[in-house]
């Protein structure tokens, strides 16, 4: 998540030593589709994302590639809104393994990748595919978020989240409409690859521990 006081995360420690990794945005998207191809064991997702974000995992334990990989998916999961308790006192939600459960998304990093490449171009001027490499995951995520209602990404997301209550006729046909053809693959929503993630680590977590 991003402050305006403090750095950026540049590493992480693994043992004794320093480890720089790589949060470029586009190396943080590359993570999010490996986390949903199906063709890779849970344990094979987990050290290809320690090979993406640091290097090769040929000289770590089990243990603590999880552990590494797992903090790297906390930090990068992070956001300033929706962790408070409700109006009614109640703490956040959470899952079954005791994590708490993020905001719902109507978003794909991978699915809507053009209509975030546009949104940018439009909004910010920015050629994202320019600054692959080069632009932070936190930065990303921020302009994401302030991203303007007239941006095409905020109007599909507007379009998932608006109710067909009360509409009737040609409105409720053109709406429907709309949201079949925009609508989210289940698996590649924001929310669902940082549960599906979330769920890998837990699972190896526990093997690593029984040895």
């Amino acid at each position: 998540m991003l402050s305006l006081t403090e750095p950026l995360m540049e590493g992480v420690t693994i043992g004794d030593d320093q480890w720089e990794i790589n949060l470029s945005f586009d190396n943080v998207i590359r993570y999010y589709e490996m986390i949903e191809d199906d063709q890779l064991t849970d344990s094979e997702k987990v050290v290809e994302a320690f090979n993406m974000f640091i290097g090769s995992a040929e000289e770590f334990s089990t243990e603590a590639i999880v552990d590494t990989v797992q903090r790297i998916a906390a930090y990068i999961q992070q956001t300033p809104y929706g962790n408070n308790p409700g109006s009614d006192g109640n703490q956040p939600q959470r899952d079954m393994a005791g994590n708490q459960t993020q905001p719902e998304h109507y978003f794909s990093y991978v699915q809507d990748a053009e209509a975030i490449y546009a949104s940018f171009i439009y909004d910010y001027g920015m050629d994202l595919i320019d600054m692959q490499g080069k632009l932070r995951w936190e930065k990303f995520k921020a302009l994401l978020d302030g991203l303007s209602t007239k941006a095409i990404l905020s109007r599909i997301i507007e379009i998932r989240q608006r109710s067909t209550t009360g509409l009737e006729g040609e409105d409720l046909v053109q709406l429907t409409e709309a949201q079949s053809y925009y609508a989210l693959d289940e698996y590649k929503s924001a929310e669902a690859l940082d549960q599906q993630a979330g769920d890998i680590f837990s699972m190896l977590a526990e093997k690593a521990k029984e040895g």
